[in-house]
């Protein structure tokens, strides 16, 4: 016999004896029960009754805009005060709401970023506070800054290749995604969290009235649907729910891909940095010319350096004049005083010149495990 019971609208359901509090009311996780905590009673009650956070009065009516306005001007979005109700700001009665409160200069909202090394020590910690755009965009700059890039020298075509840690639109999104959707009832804050092999992104409130299956086939859900309205005037989003396609889409050239872990009061995006992937297959190579021009030549060689270690190693025994005609075909700055100053100060631990002065030539020193 299976009895199946709906989900009811009017939560929260509790035992008639005890109330709605604490010991009356209880959670079903897979096969075992808890009590509900206040916090998950007073959102119960807030859902079943429409509320949303935004719309609310705000405690504070002593509200200024001008990080706000110095925004709108840029994106040439009128912000003249009679807008303000039909954008949320104001209510009806023409006092603040929560949505401008969060807008405003005193927002209490405070998110924290921070960078560790491999013994989780700080190599970065700070807060930011503040009108939400201004922080928003403080975030995203310093996340930016730390989106470390890395160049790998390839030993058979002698490029520098660069490697971002946290590729495409994924750092940007997943960024924008956590203040979409933070759940700013909760007394908790944003996180962005920079670790040795990933970053990690959290923010308050589980997913919205949706699962993750839902959201990763495109389902749209509004927590906080003015401000997600006033980030798509500003040109911030698309508001078309592509962000976590973007994300994914990100890594589709990578054999890793981002995690996303909702709880019930919080989301976490998890994305794998690519530099420590690709320090792992490099040191895999064990390659002594690879670990020579990378591990100690890579932060001071130039790219006019590696063009005249390629034309050595595929052309050997060429003078400094000859090979003044090769590398001069691909860079015209090229002059000899040029070639030889490289050779003696910077390719000095990779090549050589063998024989005589009038007969002889640079050669690509060989290299053994």
């Amino acid at each position: 016999m299976v009895i199946e019971i709906l989900e009811g609208s009017e939560k929260p359901y509790y035992l008639k004896e005890k109330g709605p509090k604490p010991s009356g009311v209880f959670k079903r996780l897979g096969r075992s029960c808890r009590q509900a905590s206040e916090d998950e009673i007073l959102s119960m009650l807030m859902d079943s009754k429409g509320y949303f956070y935004e719309k609310d009065i705000s405690e504070e009516q002593e509200l200024t805009f001008k990080y706000f306005f110095s925004i709108c001007d840029e994106q040439k979005l009128n912000h003249q005060k009679r807008n303000f109700v039909s954008l949320g700001i104001l209510n009806k009665n023409h006092l603040y709401t929560n949505l401008g409160l969060l807008l405003s200069d005193q927002s209490p909202i405070i998110v924290k970023v921070a960078k560790y090394d491999k013994n989780m020590n700080f190599l970065l910690k700070r807060e930011f506070k503040g009108s939400l755009l201004k922080t928003l965009n403080d975030v995203i700059d310093i996340a930016t800054v730390n989106n470390d890039i890395s160049a790998k020298i390839d030993v058979n075509s002698f490029k520098r290749i660069e490697t971002i840690s946290y590729p495409g639109a994924s750092l940007r999104e997943g960024i924008l995604n956590a203040f979409c959707h933070a759940d700013y009832f909760i007394r908790s804050n944003i996180k962005i969290e920079f670790f040795p092999k990933e970053l990690k992104i959290t923010n308050p409130g589980g997913i919205y009235k949706a699962t993750l299956e839902d959201i990763l086939n495109g389902i749209q859900t509004y927590r906080n649907p003015g401000l997600v309205n006033i980030l798509n005037k500003l040109g911030y989003i698309e508001n078309f729910g592509s962000g976590i396609p973007r994300i994914i889409n990100s890594y589709k050239e990578s054999d890793f891909e981002p995690l996303f872990r909702p709880s019930e009061n919080f989301f976490s995006l998890v994305l794998p940095s690519l530099n420590t992937v690709n320090d792992l297959l490099n040191d895999s190579l064990n390659d002594p010319l690879n670990d020579l021009l990378n591990d100690s030549l890579n932060k001071r060689l130039s790219d006019f350096d590696l063009l005249v270690l390629k034309s050595i190693k595929d052309n050997p025994g060429l003078n400094a004049k000859q090979l003044l005609d090769i590398v001069s075909i691909l860079d015209k700055t090229a002059t000899l005083n040029r070639i030889k100053n490289t050779i003696k100060r910077n390719l000095v631990d990779l090549c050589e010149f063998r024989g005589s002065r009038r007969s002889g030539g640079y050669h690509f020193k060989s290299f053994k495990n």
